[in-house]
C-alpha cells in the first residue's frame, strides 16, 4: 500500500533540486520529478506537503543518476546555501547565536517534517544534544538521516563560515528507539573578542597590584596607563565584533520582518476574498450579477491576471462563456463564439475534462500537456496567449454547474498547489450561489405561473383571513361581483359577496366548516 500521508515540506526537494543544479548541471530534472510523481508547481509551492513514497522515489532516482550514495547529506549541508529558502531561512537568520537556533530546533524541524518529532538539550557554551524520533506510523529511511545531519552541521555555517561538528552515537536505523546528535560549533567572533577582554581585564587588576610593590611610583604609573589603555581597546574591538554582529542580525530581522509582511498582506487577502464571496452569495440571487461579482472580486482580491468562469446549459451539451476578467474584447468575443462540447467524447480539453471528471488542474506550462490536447483546444490556447493555467470544476451535490479558470499572462508569476485549494474554496462557495439563484428564480417562475392561473381562470377565486376579510379577489370574481380589487380587499365577507343576514352567516359558516373537513371538494 502506497503512503499517501503529507510529511516533508516542498522546501526539502527545492534545496535538493537547487543543490543538484549545482553539483550535476546535467540531469534531466523533469524526469526526476516524473519518476517521483512530482511536479514543478508542488515543488514551488511552499505550502506543498510530499508523502515518504514520493520522497523515496526522489532520492532512489537521484542516487541512480548522481552515481553518489551520499547525496542526501550533501544536499542537507547545502540548506544554508539555498536562496530559495525563504521565510523560514530568514528566520534563522534573524537569531543572536548558533546556541539560540539549535535550541529553537523543535520549532523550526515542524516547518520542513511531519515525520519525526524533535527536542534539544544544551551541553556546553557551544554545543547541544539534538534527539529525533520517527512518528508513529512514518516509515523513516536511513538516507533521511543522514539529510537531516547535514541540515545540522549547515546552520553553524550561518554565524561561523564552517559546518558545525557532529557526533552521532545513536542511530534508530542502528537499532536505537531514537537518532541522538552531539552538536559543536566554532565560538563566534564577538564571544572570543569577549573573553579575550575580560582575561587582561582580570590580568590588568592583578598584575599592577603585584608591580606596586616592585617598582617606582612613575614606571608603576605609566605600565599601569599601558595596562588600561590596553583594556579600553580590546573591549572597544569586542563592542565593535558584536555590533557588526547585531547590524547584521537586525537587516536579517528586518528581511524576514518584510518576508512575514508579504505573507499577512496575502492571507488579509485571502481574507477579505472569503468574506466579499459570502457576502455576495447571500445577498444576490441573480445568477448573472452573481457570477459577474465573483469575478470581480477574484480580479481586486487575488493576484491572476487573467479569470473566466463558463456554466453549462441546461441540457448539459455544452460549455458556455459567462464572464471575464482580464481579456480583451477580440478574446472575450471569441469565448463567446466558442462552444466547448460536453456531448462528445473526442472532447479532450482542459475545461470539458475538468468539468467532465469534477477534477482541478494546475498546468505551469501548457506544453507538458500539448500531447492530450485536441488540436482544435491547442489552436485556441495560443490565440488566448495561454502558457499557464488553473481549472477547477464547478460542483454543487456531485452535479457539475461549470468551471473556474485563471492565469498569468504578464506578472509571470508561478501558479501554486495553494493557488488551486483556495479556487476550490471559491468555485465551491459560488456552486452554492448558483444554485440558490436558480431555485430562487423558478420559485419566481412558478409563482408567477400560479399568478397568472388563477388571475385568469374562469371561476371565482378569493381569500380571506380567520375575520372573513377578503385578501385576495381574483379578476373572474372581480367582474361577477363588480368589485375593484381595491374596493373589496380587507372587506368583510358579510355584507359584500354575502347579505347582511342571520341566515347568510349560518351559510357561510355551514361551508367553511364542510371545506375544512373535505378539502377536496375545493
Amino acid at each position: 500500500m502506497i503512503d499517501t500521508a503529507p510529511l516533508y515540506n516542498s522546501r526539502i526537494i527545492k534545496i535538493f533540486l537547487e543543490y543538484l543544479e549545482k553539483y550535476y548541471p546535467d540531469l534531466d530534472m523533469n524526469s526526476i520529478l516524473q519518476y517521483a510523481n512530482m511536479t514543478k508547481y508542488n515543488v514551488g509551492d511552499p505550502g506543498h506537503w510530499f508523502s515518504q513514497y514520493q520522497v523515496d522515489r526522489f532520492y532512489e532516482i537521484v542516487t541512480r543518476m548522481t552515481g553518489n550514495p551520499n547525496t542526501a547529506k550533501e544536499a542537507g549541508r547545502y540548506l544554508t546555501s539555498s536562496k530559495d529558502l525563504g521565510p523560514v531561512k530568514q528566520y534563522m537568520l534573524g537569531f543572536i547565536n548558533p546556541m539560540s537556533l539549535y535550541m529553537l530546533m523543535e520549532k523550526l524541524y515542524t516547518t520542513l517534517s511531519r515525520g519525526a518529532v524533535v527536542s534539544t538539550k544544551k551541553l556546553s557554551a557551544n554545543s547541544v544534544e539534538i534527539i529525533s524520533m520517527p512518528r508513529q506510523g512514518v516509515d523513516e529511511k536511513p538516507y533521511q538521516c543522514d539529510n537531516r545531519l547535514g541540515g545540522f552541521e549547515s546552520l553553524a555555517k550561518l554565524f561561523t563560515n564552517n559546518l558545525a561538528k557532529i557526533e552521532h552515537p545513536e542511530c534508530f536505523h542502528k537499532g536505537y528507539d531514537r537518532c541522538r546528535y552531539v552538536v559543536s560549533w566554532e565560538k563566534t567572533s564577538s564571544l572570543i573578542w569577549r573573553r579575550i577582554r575580560n582575561y587582561f581585564l582580570i590580568f590588568n587588576l592583578v598584575v599592577p597590584i603585584a608591580l606596586f610593590f616592585f617598582l617606582p611610583f612613575l614606571t608603576w604609573a605609566l605600565i599601569s596607563l599601558l595596562f588600561i589603555a590596553l583594556t579600553l581597546a580590546l573591549s572597544s574591538y569586542a563592542e565593535y565584533v558584536k555590533s557588526k554582529e547585531l547590524t547584521k542580525t537586525i537587516e536579517n530581522q528586518g528581511d524576514a520582518a518584510e518576508k512575514l509582511l508579504d505573507e499577512i498582506n496575502i492571507r488579509h487577502e485571502n481574507a477579505m476574498l472569503v468574506q466579499e464571496i459570502g457576502q455576495a452569495t447571500s445577498a444576490i440571487l441573480d445568477e448573472n450579477e452573481l457570477i459577474q461579482t465573483v469575478m470581480r472580486v477574484i480580479r481586486r482580491r487575488l493576484d491572476f491576471d487573467r479569470g473566466l468562469i463558463m456554466l453549462s446549459n441546461r441540457e448539459k451539451t455544452r460549455l458556455n462563456y459567462s464572464d471575464s476578467f482580464g481579456y480583451t474584447r477580440d478574446q472575450e468575443e471569441l469565448l463567446n463564439q466558442t462552444a466547448f462540447h460536453l456531448d462528445k467524447p473526442e472532447s479532450r480539453g482542459v475545461f470539458v475534462v475538468s468539468y467532465k471528471l469534477q477534477k482541478p488542474f494546475l498546468i505551469n506550462d501548457m506544453s507538458e500537456i500539448a500531447n492530450n490536447l485536441s488540436k482544435r483546444s491547442l489552436e485556441l490556447a495560443k490565440k488566448m496567449g495561454v502558457q499557464s493555467l488553473i481549472c477547477v470544476p464547478i460542483v454543487y451535490e456531485k452535479e457539475s454547474l461549470g468551471i473556474l479558470a485563471v492565469d498569468n499572462i504578464e506578472s509571470k508569476r508561478p501558479l501554486t498547489q495553494s493557488d488551486m485549494s483556495l479556487l476550490m474554496g471559491v468555485a465551491s462557495q459560488t456552486a452554492v450561489s448558483i444554485t440558490n439563484a436558480r431555485s430562487f428564480q423558478k420559485l419566481q417562475e412558478s409563482e408567477k405561473k400560479y399568478r397568472d392561473l388563477v388571475e385568469n381562470a374562469n371561476s371565482i377565486i378569493l381569500r380571506r383571513d380567520i375575520e372573513r376579510k377578503i385578501t385576495f379577489f381574483n379578476e373572474y370574481a372581480q367582474k361577477l361581483f363588480g368589485y375593484s380589487e381595491d374596493e373589496i380587499l380587507g372587506k368583510n365577507i358579510v355584507g359584500t359577496i354575502f347579505q347582511d343576514s342571520d341566515r347568510s352567516k349560518k351559510n357561510l359558516e355551514n361551508l367553511t366548516t364542510s371545506l375544512e373537513k373535505n378539502p377536496e371538494h375545493l
